[in-house]
């Protein structure tokens, strides 16, 4: 009680335990109930999964199966392994919920999941493979996205990142960003509201184009218009290929520029493992998957059985990250640990600052749910709409029209038609009935 009394009103003893750097209370701590029994599930489950494998490679020594059934086996033996060790990593963060910023990491880590079902899917159904694929593509660029988000919420609101940027401008004796290669020549940012408007572009419309491809690659190939594999100028592989190549390496350029910007602001989440984690398997998926598909249209890999060699080399790519998967589980388990958050963790003084105290559940599964994502692209179009509406404002102000000149055929008709209106064409133009009548005719008339 008498430490309540001294504490004074609520957010001055908040305050000052940031001011006093006592900010380690501020944090979760581990729920040993949750966290023992998440460990012995982990265990009696790859207990379960040893005695499976054992059975496995027994009846693969007793019996003769074919190469597409082993290939589909050993897939799901990796399946097995990596997507526990995901799945207990999002546990940990749901029950130990405490910032929006873990959210992103939940993002990140349910791509083991996605990645790992996927794949081996596509494995065992060769038909829906170009669908399964696809689908998880599209969940590539959705996880770019979810790390960018992360550093960006880091920062604070919008004048408290602005703020850091100046800052960071007074330090380095210049107001402007220093543009990375392979655009050290380009036009140079200023440290301020538009780095982040076009660094979080540049992020989001890889979300964009990714989806969009992703949706027109699946109702082409409904219509085998498609042909993956086919690098002709005629077929839309080729150009899926291109577009979404120079899509995705100016996402990632921007989110390379973001972090060389901030990367001082940013130390206490480690940005730099988590971007190495996250640019591997985009981009060494990305060139796997070229490399094997040039190999198939370059005949190095012979059909098998029923399956072409194109089916071939998409299987040994959903086979590849299979494997994979299980490699980026065990880093993911230490890179995007709920650790991060615990109290006297590097992330105590920006939960402190923040006033952040554990959540429910129930919020946590709300957060997941990407509708930022929906209402952070509707507000560039809503921006965009804006802009353009204030461009053509400006150009009609700087430069109003002048009025039209009369054509001369619509005079030779209007002169006519005063001469004698009897003779004046049906089709005459309205200004014929509006020209002036002779004086005489209208007395007449009168």
């Amino acid at each position: 009680v008498a430490s309540q009394e001294d504490a004074g009103p609520p957010g001055e003893g908040e305050k000052g335990d940031v001011e006093r750097g006592d900010a380690s209370k501020y944090g979760i701590h581990d729920h040993e109930f949750w966290v023992g029994t998440s460990s012995a599930m982990m265990w009696l489950t790859y207990a379960l999964l040893v005695v499976l494998f054992v059975v496995v490679i027994w009846q693969f020594i007793m019996y003769q199966y074919e190469t597409h059934v082993l290939a589909w086996t050993i897939g799901a033996c990796f399946v097995a392994l990596a997507v526990p060790l995901s799945l207990q990593d999002i546990h940990m963060h749901v029950i130990h919920y405490i910032s929006p910023l873990q959210r992103h990491y939940i993002r990140i880590l349910w791509m083991v999941p996605i990645y790992s079902v996927e794949s081996w899917l596509a494995l065992r159904f060769n038909d829906q493979k170009v669908y399964l694929e696809t689908l998880r593509e599209a969940y590539e660029a959705f996880v770019v996205y979810s790390l960018y988000k992360l550093m960006r919420e880091y920062l604070g609101d919008k004048p408290m990142a602005v703020a850091k940027l100046k800052r960071i401008g007074e330090k380095k004796g210049s107001n402007r960003a220093t543009m990375l290669f392979p655009l050290c020549w380009s036009y140079k940012w200023r440290l301020d509201a538009q780095f982040l408007t076009r660094s979080a572009l540049g992020v989001w419309q890889y979300v964009f184009i990714r989806t969009a491809l992703a949706c027109t690659s699946c109702v082409l190939e409904m219509f085998h218009m498609f042909d993956e594999g086919d690098f002709s100028v005629n077929k839309f592989y080729l150009w899926n290929i291109i577009i979404l190549n120079l899509s995705q390496c100016w996402a990632l350029w921007c989110l390379v520029l973001f972090y060389h910007e901030l990367r001082e602001e940013l130390a206490p989440i480690r940005p730099l493992g988590k971007f190495m984690v996250v640019k591997a398997v985009v981009f060494f998926s990305w060139w796997q998957q070229m490399i094997v598909t040039y190999l198939a249209s370059a005949e190095v890999i012979h059909p098998v059985l029923d399956y072409t060699g194109e089916d071939v080399a998409k299987g040994i790519q959903n086979l590849l990250i299979c494997i994979e998967m299980l490699i980026y589980a065990l880093l993911h388990k230490k890179i995007f640990s709920y650790k991060d958050f615990r109290a006297g963790g590097p992330l105590s003084s920006y939960m402190a600052a923040m006033d952040l105290h554990k959540k429910s559940t129930k919020d946590a599964i709300g957060d997941m749910i990407p509708t930022d994502v929906m209402l952070e692209g509707a507000s560039y179009v809503v921006k965009a709409k804006k802009k353009i509406v204030e461009q053509i404002h400006r150009h009609d102000h700087e430069h109003p029209k002048e009025p039209a000149a009369p054509q001369p055929a619509v005079l030779e008709t209007v002169a006519e038609a005063a001469a004698d209106p009897a003779d004046a064409p049906a089709d005459a133009p309205a200004t014929a009935a509006a020209a002036p009548a002779d004086p005489a005719a209208q007395q007449a008339g009168a």
